[in-house]
């Protein structure tokens, strides 16, 4: 039974009944009192709208219900008479707690109801009190939350309550930032401009306030698919997750001022074949000051693509000056045509004794797109000189033979840094890469020493940025550019006979026009054939060795389809590379390769012999 007097008011109730309802001939508010019956029997004294005192058990002949209403009326007399929360008390007996107004009963929290509740009388009386202000001060018209945060172009919306039976308005301070509407308890703000504004809601003579801020996003996307290329006889999960990343961070634009504060780095398990494609999605975070932070999930399909084979024209070798001792560019040089692939070696070691940033990057100084192919084998800066080539060496070796590396593209008039590492002292930056330039005019690549605060600014890997400051015009190209970076060697050994020994690193390839040459012949490939003689009746062992001949080296070799590592080794020490089984009165070809590695100390030697033939004769080297 739902019974009214003046004022009405809709409740989210189970089962209502005997709704009190109090008006006043002055213009204060009034609050609403009301019973909440429930179907199990216990019922609520309801207070504008709030659940305030719950009642679960009879006492004497009246149940949870006729409690509960008569604590109603009795409210709604004080209520009448102008009642101040505060007013509102608590009397205690040795049996029961009873909350009062003044001397006069309001509802008694009895034993038994403390009990069913798992409180002592006067803790379920002070727990009463506690909500019957509340609910008297709930005000007649409200708005929650009082300020929003709207995304330009979209909307939010915000809960107004109001507990007056008169329709509820709103005024916008400024029409061209928000829209607004309210309807059914709730105001649904548009953002339509960037800005502040705020509305004010009315109903009657009672008002609130809500703040309204209306922002972009820090960033947003380009498309709704991102693609990479990746290349490579099963290309490793590990690159697939760079390209994927790399691909997801141009598919964003950034708002003025705003940055990607952290990327959900990609997990690929498997590897991915040629021709294969696959789906990787990346989360990017953004930043920016005025600016609401963007989470964007951003799908990249990765494809392994195809690429037949160049040959590689040119070797850049950037190690003039080999330590570092200003901030400057280390080494530029143009890329050769299309059709062809330039191979960069770098190995430069911090002598600042501070902190430096290393920084490799590709300029596209035209106004076409460009694409390149990069074959990468990057070390993590060390302070072991050979080790740091070593490692550089062994990685880029791996990727050169199964073709595995990615596709980066360039936007007219931008740059893009490809490493971006930071140089503690002594510490030493070493790689190897192949770049194959697959469409656009010629790139520039530069190697440059900068502060590393700067590094750490400017220098993201993957991001194509413009050229506003890189003045093109003061790009000076290095004199250590070099052909033809491939040696093809053939040697024959006889069992029995004198050891044969290969130098590696002696014959230095030269400038093409300049009377330069590249001492130990670091980053040049050679492809060496061996033939072996046994003209014993019996089956040989004959052993391929590397010896360390100028200082300590490191080695690699790749025989038939597997690398062999020889990390390091001291000065004329010696490292066997392969042992192969020569038949009787037979000849074997064994063809391998290897390549002077940075850090190391060339010439140094290949030692073709007998196993365990003490007579063997050995020549001198």
């Amino acid at each position: 039974m739902l019974m009214l007097y003046k004022r009405a008011i809709h409740l989210p109730l189970t089962v209502i009944f005997c709704l009190f309802v109090v008006s006043s001939v002055s213009a204060r508010f009034v609050p609403i009192v009301g019973v909440e019956k429930t179907k199990d029997g216990s019922a609520y004294l309801l207070v504008n709208g709030e659940r305030a005192v719950y009642l679960k058990t009879w006492n004497g002949d009246m149940s949870p219900s006729d409690r509960a209403a008569v604590a109603a009326q009795r409210l709604t007399d004080f209520v009448q008479q102008g009642l101040e929360p505060k007013a509102i008390g608590i009397k205690t007996t040795a049996s029961d707690a009873r909350v009062v107004v003044g001397d006069a009963l309001l509802v008694i929290a009895t034993s038994a109801e403390a009990k069913a509740q798992g409180l002592t009388p006067t803790k379920l009386a002070e727990k009463w009190v506690d909500a019957l202000r509340k609910g008297l001060a709930v005000p007649p018209l409200s708005v929650s939350p009082t300020s929003l945060v709207v995304p330009l172009g979209e909307s939010r919306s915000a809960v107004v309550r109001s507990l007056l039976t008169s329709e509820v308005v709103a005024e916008i301070s400024d029409p061209t930032i928000i829209g607004a509407e309210v309807n059914n308890g709730t105001i649904i703000v548009k953002g339509l401009a960037p800005g502040n504004a705020s509305i004010n809601l009315k109903c009657e003579e009672y008002s609130a306030a809500l703040q309204v801020s209306v922002k972009k996003y820090a960033a947003s996307k380009l498309t709704s698919t991102a693609k990479a290329v990746v290349t490579g006889w099963n290309a490793p999960g590990s690159l697939v997750s760079i390209a994927a990343e790399e691909a997801a961070r141009k598919a964003i634009v950034l708002e003025p001022g705003a940055s990607i504060v952290s990327v959900d780095k990609p997990r690929v398990a498997a590897d991915l074949g040629p021709g294969k494609t696959i789906q990787v999605p990346v989360g990017i975070n953004a930043q920016g000051s005025d600016y609401i932070p963007a989470k964007l999930n951003v799908p990249v399909e990765v494809e392994n693509r195809i690429l037949p084979p160049v040959p590689t024209s040119w070797i850049m070798y950037s190690n003039d000056p080999e330590r570092i001792l200003r901030y400057q560019v280390l080494f530029a040089a143009q890329m050769p045509s299309c059709n062809e692939a330039a191979r960069l070696l770098y190995h430069h070691q911090n002598n600042l004794k501070q902190r430096t940033g290393f920084v490799i990057e590709v300029v596209n100084t035209s106004s076409q797109p460009a694409s390149l192919h990069l074959i990468e084998g990057v070390a993590p800066p060390m302070v072991d000189t050979v080790v740091v080539g070593y490692r550089a060496g062994c990685d880029f070796m791996e990727n050169l033979t199964k073709n595995i590396g990615r596709v980066i593209d360039l936007p007219s008039n931008s740059r893009q840094v490809i490493v971006s590492q930071s140089l503690g002292y002594p510490e030493t930056a070493s790689g190897v890469m192949e770049l194959r330039q697959l469409s656009g005019d010629p790139l520039i690549v530069r190697v440059i020493a900068k502060p590393d605060d700067q590094r750490r600014a400017e220098d993201l890997v993957g991001i194509s940025v413009p050229l506003s400051k890189v003045d093109i015009n003061k790009i000076a190209l290095s004199d250590h550019v070099y052909p033809q970076p491939a040696k093809h060697l053939s040697v024959t050994y006889t069992v029995g006979k004198q050891w044969q020994f290969v130098r590696i690193g002696k014959e230095h390839i030269r400038h093409a026009e300049k009377e330069k040459f590249l001492y130990g012949n670091y980053g040049v490939i050679y492809d060496i054939q061996a033939t072996l003689e046994n003209p014993l009746e019996k089956p040989q062992e004959v052993e391929i060795a590397f010896e360390a001949t100028a200082g300590p080296a490191s080695g690699i070799f790749l025989m038939d389809g597997n690398l062999v590592r020889l990390k390091y080794l001291r000065s004329s020490d010696e490292a066997t590379v392969a042992k192969v089984t020569v038949p009787a009165g037979r000849s074997r070809t064994v063809s391998f390769r290897t390549m002077p590695l940075s850090g190391s100390a060339y010439p140094a030697t290949i030692i073709i012999r007998s196993v365990g033939t003490m007579t063997t004769m050995r020549k001198e080297k």
